[in-house]
C-alpha cells in the first residue's frame, strides 16, 4: 500500500486513522473511569444515607452562641493540649497570654482543607 514514495492521499488517510484510533481510545477510557467513579460513589451514598441526621437551625445557632462566649473552654483545651504534649499535668502549664497568628493562607483554601476533613467524618 504505501511504497517508496507517499502520495498527500496515503499520507491523509493515515492521518484520519490514526486520529479516529486515539479518539476512540479516549472514548473507552472516560467511560472505564466514570463506570469505576459510579461504582464507588455507590457505597459512599449508602453509608451517608444512614449515619446523616438533619440538624435544625436552632442548633446551629447554639452551638456558635457558645463558641464565641466561652473562651474559658477554649483556654483549657488548649492547656490539656501543652499537658499531653509535655507529658506533665495541667496544674504546672501557666499560660499568660493566647495570641493568634495571622492567617498566611486563603479563606478558599482553608475552607477547602475544611471540606474535606468533613466528608471524611
Amino acid at each position: 500500500m504505501l511504497g517508496e514514495k507517499v502520495t498527500m492521499g496515503q499520507s491523509l488517510m493515515v492521518t484520519v486513522f490514526s486520529i479516529i484510533i486515539v479518539f476512540l481510545t479516549l472514548l473507552i477510557i472516560s467511560y472505564l473511569i466514570k463506570g469505576l467513579q459510579s461504582f464507588s460513589q455507590k457505597d459512599k451514598a449508602e453509608k451517608t444515607i444512614n449515619d446523616t441526621k438533619p440538624i435544625k437551625t436552632e442548633e446551629k445557632q447554639e452551638i456558635i452562641k457558645k463558641s464565641n462566649s466561652d473562651d474559658e473552654e477554649l483556654v483549657a483545651v488548649i492547656a490539656a493540649a501543652i499537658a499531653a504534649n509535655m507529658g506533665v499535668d495541667i496544674s504546672d502549664v501557666k499560660i499568660k497570654s493566647i495570641k493568634r497568628v495571622p492567617q498566611n493562607t486563603s479563606v478558599w483554601s482553608k475552607v477547602g482543607r475544611e471540606e474535606q476533613i468533613f466528608n471524611r467524618l
